[in-house]
């Protein structure tokens, strides 16, 4: 996809300003504030990027387009949700375009290939959806911050609920053959097995896969010795998964439980159907949160856009705390040290609830919510069962017992 420049303004046309005898405008009054996004629009992974970037762009709509005086720019480029492609973009936003903050970024993969290059050329970085865990771990940098769960959290958090709430004792895990599924599987096992559980099998496929029978058969050949399947995939994998799980039988036999597979939405649910009815999730936010902000937002978003997605409020939620940081320091973002400060004291009553970063890591500290795919008024929604309220990274945790 070629470069999207998008000019965030209230209007066109000429602005004039008279200047009083003895003021002075500083250059950077002049100059746009320059944003770099980056989503996969190609691949498994498009609706995730083109739902986030409508949220991004909305973030700033909502503000007049402008942030102290300056005019915003968005300057977008697709990713493909491929590192070698992500690496390049990245490069050419920061080199060529001269963006003072980045942010998107959907493929765990794409983050990890593009964290020395933003480290390096110090500019910050606000991830919305890679769950990339090493990023704020024994990767992190002052640079880069997330609005998003990372690798593995809900997993371990529901890992232990389906052993402690559900009395599931026996478990086969599930997920995309690459960084984000082996991280889930990882913090998985370790929340499910610190209960009590057992994991007795693991089950991945390459992302982008057009036909889950043979995974779904192996893990119907390896259910008689489980009671719960939890699942990692995103986009297109999880809707064709979800499907060939009800198709081959399994959906009435072994519970499904799920990170943000079964998404309320056209992303998600909407397309997948009876066929997710009854299926776990654990996410950072589902449309039903009974929030003041969330209420608003959903109602506003669906007079905007006439629909509502939670992947809209993924790209919303990045692109607001950017411009709250940017409207804590008075639009001047070059003063990158000042802005990350901005950054790391963001806090508001959001719509995923009470926000702020976790000064440790640098990702959201926020709760986490266990949900089930219900039928409310003929229409299959996420009705909330628990919250897991300021949900830590558990890798973050376990430092703290070394």
């Amino acid at each position: 996809m070629r470069k999207l420049t998008v000019a965030i303004a209230v209007g066109t046309g000429l602005v004039a300003a008279w200047i009083a005898p003895g003021w002075t405008q500083s250059p950077a009054a002049k100059t746009p504030i320059k944003v770099g996004v980056m989503y996969p629009f190609k691949g498994p992974f498009a609706v995730l990027g083109e739902l986030q970037l409508v949220g991004m762009k909305l973030a700033f709509d909502q503000r007049g387009n402008r942030i102290a005086g300056r005019e915003v720019q968005l300057i977008v480029e697709d990713d493909e949700a491929k590192p070698d492609v992500g690496l390049t973009k990245v490069r050419k936003l920061i080199e060529q375009e001269k963006v003072a903050v980045l942010t998107g970024i959907v493929s765990s993969a794409v983050a990890y290939a593009l964290r020395s290059a933003v480290h390096d050329a110090k500019v910050p970085l606000v991830i919305t959806m890679a769950n990339s865990g090493g990023l704020t771990r024994d990767q992190r940098s002052p640079y880069i911050f997330r609005t998003f769960q990372p690798g593995g959290t809900g997993s371990y958090y529901m890992g232990k609920w389906l052993y402690d709430r559900l009395g599931k004792r026996k478990a086969i895990f599930s997920g995309s053959d690459y960084a984000y599924g082996r991280e889930h599987a990882e913090m998985f096992k370790k929340g499910f097995e610190s209960a009590g559980g057992k994991v007795v099998a693991e089950v991945f496929a390459p992302l982008g896969t057009a036909d889950f029978g043979t995974y779904v058969t192996q893990i119907g050949r390896a259910g008689s010795d489980a009671d719960v399947v939890y699942i990692v995939y995103s986009g297109i994998d999880a809707i064709r998964f979800v499907k060939t799980y009800a198709e081959y039988g399994l959906k009435d036999k072994l519970t499904l439980a799920n990170w943000g597979a079964t998404l309320d939405g056209k992303s998600g649910l909407g397309a997948m159907g009876d066929a997710a009815l009854g299926a776990y999730q654990i996410a950072t936010y589902i449309p039903a949160l009974d929030f003041p902000a969330n209420r608003r937002f959903v109602e506003s978003t669906k007079q905007k856009l006439g629909y509502m997605d939670p992947l809209v409020q993924m790209g919303h939620i990045g692109g607001d705390v950017i411009a709250r940081a940017l409207e804590a320091v008075n639009g001047s973002v070059e003063d990158t040290a000042g802005f990350l400060q901005a950054l790391r004291r963001v806090q508001f009553d959001s719509t995923l609830g009470p926000f702020k970063f976790d000064p440790q890591s640098q990702n959201v500290l926020a709760n986490i919510y266990v949900t089930r795919a219900e039928k409310v008024g003929g229409e299959i929604q996420n009705v909330l069962v628990q919250t897991i309220p300021e949900a830590k990274d558990p890798w973050w945790l376990e430092q703290a017992t070394r």
